[in-house]
C-alpha cells in the first residue's frame, strides 16, 4: 500500500519550519475561518478518530451519501432536503475531510467502508440502506453493497468511477496524462497548503460549483492542511481500491442499481459508465442529459428522483 513517501513530509515539515510566518498566518486564518463556519451536524467517535455526521428525516430505509474524491458532506447540501421528505438521510465526512478530523495515511474504498460501519453503529443507524455514491463515493458504495449484502435495498451511483480508470493494465495513456496532472496538482497543493499559498491562489480541496452559502463553506474547509493532505493520500491508495473492487464479490443479482450518468462527459468516461450498467440482473442506466459530473449539483432533482424511487 501506498502512503505519503517520507520525503515528500519530510520537505513539506521543513517549508512549514523555515517559512514560519507564513504557516503562522495559515494557521490563524483557517483558525478563525472554522469559528465562524459551523457544523451542519456533529462529530462522532469510531476509535481512533472522529467523523462529521449529518442526520436528518426519519424512517426506513436510511439513505447514505457519499462523496466523491476530495469531496465533503455539503456536496448532498441541494438533495438533502427533498430526501428528508420520505426518508432517514445520513450524510457525513471522510476522515480528514469536511469538518472529520485525522485523516489516514492509506485510504482505501476497504478502509473506508470499515470506517462508515463503525459510524453507522456509533450512531444507531440499522439497515437496510440504500447507497448513493457520487463519482470515487460510487466505487466505495459499491465495495460495501459487496461486502455487506443483506444490509443494502438499492444502490444508486451518481457518476460513478470505474475502477478501470485505476488500473495501469486498463488506462489509456491519455488517461495517465490525466492522472498525472491531477498528481501534481495534489503533490504541491500538499507541499504547499501549510504556507497557505493554495488559498493564495484560490485552488481549494471540494467542489467549486455549489451556490453560496455552501460553497463558501467548502472554501473554507478545502484550504485547510489537513485537506489536502487527505485529497493526496486517498489519490495515492486509488489502485489499491481499483484492486478491491475488481477482487470483489459481484452483487447480489436481484439488488436494484440505478446507474445515473452525466451526458456532458467524453466519450471514454461513457464507456466506463456502460459498464456499470450491467452490475446486476436489476440494474437501470440513466443518462442525464445537459449535466457535468457532479449530477447532484447541476441536476439535483435526477438524484432525488432515482433515489426516492429505490424507497419502497
Amino acid at each position: 500500500m501506498l502512503k505519503i513517501p517520507l520525503l515528500e513530509r519530510s520537505l513539506r515539515m521543513t517549508a512549514s519550519l523555515v517559512a514560519f510566518p507564513l504557516s503562522l498566518g495559515q494557521m490563524l486564518i483557517s483558525s478563525m475561518e472554522e469559528t465562524h463556519n459551523k457544523p451542519t451536524g456533529w462529530l462522532a467517535h469510531i476509535g481512533l478518530r472522529k467523523l462529521h455526521v449529518s442526520v436528518t428525516g426519519q424512517g426506513s430505509p436510511t439513505i447514505i451519501l457519499e462523496s466523491g474524491m476530495g469531496g465533503c458532506s455539503l456536496d448532498w447540501s441541494l438533495v438533502i432536503p427533498s430526501l428528508s421528505e420520505d426518508a432517514t438521510v445520513i450524510a457525513y465526512d471522510r476522515a480528514g475531510f469536511g469538518w472529520s478530523t485525522q485523516g489516514m495515511e492509506r485510504p482505501t474504498c476497504g478502509d473506508y467502508v470499515d470506517n462508515l460501519r463503525k459510524l453507522l453503529s456509533t450512531i444507531g443507524a440499522a439497515p437496510p440502506y440504500v447507497l448513493v455514491g457520487h463519482s470515487y463515493g460510487g466505487m466505495i458504495m459499491r465495495l460495501f453493497a459487496s461486502r455487506y449484502p443483506g444490509e443494502v435495498s438499492g444502490l444508486v451511483l451518481v457518476d460513478s468511477t470505474h475502477e478501470s480508470r485505476y488500473l495501469p493494465e486498463q488506462t489509456t495513456i491519455e488517461r495517465n496524462k490525466q492522472r498525472l496532472a491531477y498528481h501534481n496538482q495534489l503533490k504541491l497543493g500538499y507541499m504547499l497548503s501549510p504556507l497557505g499559498l493554495p488559498r493564495l491562489l484560490k485552488k481549494h480541496i471540494g467542489s467549486k460549483r455549489l451556490p453560496e452559502p455552501w460553497n463558501k463553506s467548502v472554501r473554507t474547509l478545502g484550504y485547510r492542511v489537513n485537506a489536502y493532505k487527505a485529497a493526496y493520500s486517498e489519490l495515492l491508495c486509488t489502485e489499491e481500491s481499483a484492486l478491491q473492487l475488481k477482487n470483489a464479490e459481484p452483487l447480489r443479482r436481484d439488488l436494484p442499481v440505478i446507474v445515473l450518468s452525466a451526458g456532458e462527459q467524453d466519450a471514454a468516461w461513457q464507456r466506463d459508465q456502460r459498464k456499470l450498467s450491467n452490475l446486476t440482473n436489476n440494474t437501470k442506466h440513466i443518462i442525464v442529459k445537459d449535466s457535468w459530473h457532479s449530477i447532484q449539483i447541476h441536476k439535483p432533482e435526477a438524484v432525488i428522483s432515482a433515489i426516492k424511487g429505490l424507497l419502497h
